[in-house]
């Protein structure tokens, strides 16, 4: 389970045992987890903080008072009343002088970091930091114990000397830092330790994976037909762009979608349609596409536009016709979100639902902020901007995050890096497309598609390099799982 700062508090608040109790929980799971990599012979330094997180330290030297253990406080004493009481039942002989730390650091086989814990923000002190970058530079295993000293819990922003550890040891549940280590690489490992108390929550963030996905996906049943779950629409390529086209067409069709229309520039069509035999295509040009597209939208219940709409000539135009005249969920991608650029203001005036897909620089672009400014609050920008326009976001990235109107936010863990290529976005758009008119719930399509566009490519890294990893590969991947799942 994956939960928010604020929702560990209240799980704490809620569970019934003090927090000296809690902290007492916490050392003895720690120390189940740490002993298994321990000997008799092998020096331990455990670096605590003025908070419970030192506390947890503190009870778990405690703990293994067997052991060679040396604990350094780089913060001065305790300074709540918990963690102050687990200092003073700690051996004399294990509290070592700040001035002691250098030495402890290089001459230690282990070092365990509980400086800073999940109320941790901003940016390290100057002593503190120091500190840090020694242990960065030791030869020592290093284990962080919840957060990594030096990393925000909720927003996964990170100082740049923030402790890197072997395994960092979530205690009660994952925080989105533990979800974001594509991003921040501070550890090798998370591994969460179950502190045996109760976990009502309503702010456990949405999760996704193999046998979820599988789960929610509808069966045919023996009398469907082609429209049985309805029409999805794809508006995309100009001239010089008709493989975003594709990809868009491939992206749905990997997804199992039975039933494609797919509008598109009278330039490319013919490309399109040799390489594409099952959708039903609906060319247009410059002249007749109000014709073309208006009565195609009335037919579908999910819809994209954008995919490698570069050039044509009126696309601003097609926009605001598919915006006006759409009854379904809206998915714009790449030039349409170009489009909205210093306008997305239109967004207010829409009655449908709108899914947008940026990346980190298109999504900057789009609300006119620094990408140095977007890649430490994504959170905060992808929510505030779903909450106030009204609309779905797919941040794209390493970690994709979505942010629903309502605030729920979903982070993404499948994919890897063969998803570094160009077109990635493209079949993505398609398979949101093709998944949304499968689902009820909307935001439960969009996470499924994100988290589904991530897993396929896994599964294919499996027997195919990440380096030349084919996109074409993707409907025959799908068709795999969908035969081993009994689809």
């Amino acid at each position: 389970m994956i939960i928010h700062t604020k929702g560990m508090r209240e799980i704490e608040q809620n569970s019934g045992y003090s927090n000296e109790e809690l902290m007492e929980k916490a050392g003895q799971a720690l120390a189940e987890a740490i002993i298994p990599h321990l000997d008799k012979e092998k020096k331990i330094l455990i670096l605590c903080g003025k908070g419970n997180n030192g506390g947890d330290g503190f009870v778990l030297a405690r703990i293994l008072k067997d052991y060679c253990i040396s604990i350094v406080t780089p913060d001065g004493k305790p300074s709540s009343k918990e963690a102050l009481s687990a200092y003073s039942k700690v051996p004399r002989r294990m509290k070592k002088p700040m001035k002691n730390a250098d030495a402890l650091i290089e001459e230690s086989d282990i070092i365990i970091d509980a400086i800073y814990g999940f109320s941790y923000h901003g940016k390290l002190k100057d002593n503190i930091r120091s500190l840090c970058q020694k242990v960065n530079a030791a030869k020592a295993c290093v284990y962080s114990i919840d957060i990594n000293s030096g990393a925000e819990a909720d927003s996964g922003n990170f100082d740049e000397d923030a402790i890197r550890s072997d395994i960092t040891f979530a205690l009660c549940c994952y925080k989105p830092f533990h979800m974001l280590r594509k991003d921040h690489h501070l550890f090798a490992k998370a591994e969460v330790l179950s502190l045996h108390i109760p976990m009502h929550s309503n702010d456990f963030y949405p999760e996704m994976n193999e046998d979820l996905f599988f789960q929610a996906f509808p069966k045919k049943q023996d009398d469907a037909y082609k429209g049985t779950f309805g029409k999805c629409g794809i508006i995309a390529g100009s001239y010089g762009m008709a493989g975003a086209l594709m990809l868009n067409i491939l992206g749905a069709k990997t997804t199992g979608a039975s039933y494609v229309l797919a509008a598109c520039p009278d330039s490319i069509y013919p490309l399109a349609a040799t390489r594409f035999i099952t959708p039903v295509f609906h060319p247009y040009n410059e002249n007749n596409m109000q014709d073309v597209i208006i009565p195609m939208l009335k037919q579908v219940k999910a819809v994209s536009f954008g995919s490698g709409c570069t050039n044509f000539s009126k696309k601003a135009e097609l926009l605001d016709l598919v915006l006006q005249n759409a009854t379904c969920p809206v998915v714009l991608d790449a030039e349409a979100l170009r489009l909205l650029e210093h306008n997305y203001y239109i967004l207010q005036f829409v009655k449908v639902p709108v899914i947008l897909t940026p990346h980190i620089g298109e999504f900057a672009a789009l609300v006119n902020k620094p990408v140095s400014e977007i890649q430490k609050n994504r959170f905060a920008c992808a929510t505030d901007f779903a909450k106030t326009w009204n609309v779905y976001i797919v941040l794209k990235g390493p970690h994709t995050i979505v942010a629903a109107p309502d605030g729920k936010t979903y982070i993404n863990q499948s994919g890897c890096q063969a998803l570094a290529t160009a077109g990635s976005g493209d079949v993505l758009t398609g398979i949101l497309t093709g998944l949304i008119p499968l689902y009820k719930a909307l935001f439960t399509a969009i996470i499924s598609a994100v988290w589904l566009h991530g897993w396929i490519a896994e599964k294919g890294c499996e027997t195919k390099s990440m380096q030349n990893f084919d996109l074409n590969s993707y409907p025959s991947i799908m068709d795999e799982q969908f035969f081993k799942h009994h689809f």
